[in-house]
């Protein structure tokens, strides 16, 4: 049996800061990174002993290119970039899901849907990540591990298994399950486990057909004319919406969606780095900047659905940022 294991960040199990999470960020290289690969290797260690064949890791997290180091994972498993909408043409019979985080909007552990500022519908239910990568295999998804709040909002995917790695404290903070790291790679390892065994059982989850597929975003009115151009209709100030016959048709929408929310952010953005001393050499000024950015947006407040315009920056952050390049 081949698994696709669908690798974020946000909901490992030690995971402690925002700037964890990001590659720019020495936090990212002393704990983050190390901290996920833990997750991971448990994860792929417990399918194996579960009777999988064959595991396929795709790293999905967007704070750097490669946070998983094929060096962390076990015999019987490898890296792949495929993408979601194409696991089934690749020959993978499942997928299981590592590290996730609630949708944009509920107060979770540094919650969001993709990216800063997105959010999405499907037919009226406001979806999370784990919905838009299911949907888009088309496959069983085996079991979650990640964020409390994840676990409580996921709506129509509610009865898929799920194991809780940490309990949220807002948007900025969260309390890991267990104290000691090892008890928590053995629980995911178990959990993981036992998800492959019960494969048989494992809950159906169809894909949606003939939906109403919805996007809002604060700067939805910046963004509109590539959103047109895009495939979506403009239903309100920053509300899009598209008529899909099946989820696949969501592909080019969700990539486009994505970027026009990351515009406001692109300025910043540094780019992927390979190791802690290329992060180091960056240029540490704009580092500044984003470490104000995430810091800023990790202890932000957001709406679970945008109907008019609004600072995608958090509170405060442009005029810090404009500040700091006067200064």
């Amino acid at each position: 049996m081949r698994i696709a294991v669908s690798v974020d960040m946000e909901g490992a199990s030690q995971l402690r800061s925002v700037r964890e999470i990001w590659g720019c960020l020495p936090e990212y290289w002393q704990t983050g990174k190390p901290r996920l690969e833990d997750d991971v290797a448990a994860v792929c260690e417990g399918l194996l002993a579960g009777g999988a064949s064959e595991l396929v890791v795709l790293d999905n997290h967007g704070g750097n290119e490669v946070n998983v180091s094929p060096k962390t994972l076990p015999a019987g498993a490898r890296l792949e970039t495929w993408r979601d909408f194409d696991l089934a043409d690749h020959g993978v019979d499942a997928t299981f899901q590592v590290g996730y985080h609630a949708r944009g909007g509920v107060d979770g552990f540094l919650s969001h849907t993709y990216v800063p500022g997105l959010r999405l519908r499907a037919d009226g239910e406001l979806i999370s990540e784990s919905h838009g990568r299911v949907w888009a295999s088309g496959l069983p998804l085996l079991g979650i591990t990640g964020n409390d709040l994840h676990q409580q909002t996921l709506g129509s995917l509610s009865e898929s298994p799920f194991l809780v790695t940490q309990t949220s404290i807002g948007h900025s903070g969260m309390s890991p399950i267990w104290d000691d790291p090892e008890d928590g790679r053995a629980a995911i390892r178990e959990f993981a486990e036992r998800c492959l065994r019960d494969a048989s059982s494992a809950p159906s989850v169809p894909q949606p057909t003939e939906v109403t597929f919805e996007a809002s975003m604060p700067n939805g009115s910046d963004v509109a004319e590539q959103l047109l151009e895009a495939g979506w209709t403009r239903s309100g100030a920053v509300e899009f919406s598209a008529q899909l016959r099946t989820w696949r048709d969501a592909r080019e929408l969700l990539a486009a969606a994505m970027n026009a929310a990351l515009v406001p952010f692109m300025p910043y953005w540094l780019g992927a780095f390979e190791s802690a001393d290329e992060a180091a050499a960056a240029d540490q000024g704009r580092v500044d900047q984003l470490r104000l950015i995430f810091d800023a947006w990790a202890a932000d407040s957001s709406p679970e659905w945008y109907t008019a315009p609004a600072d995608p920056l958090p509170a405060g952050v442009a005029e810090q940022l404009v500040q700091g390049a006067e200064g």
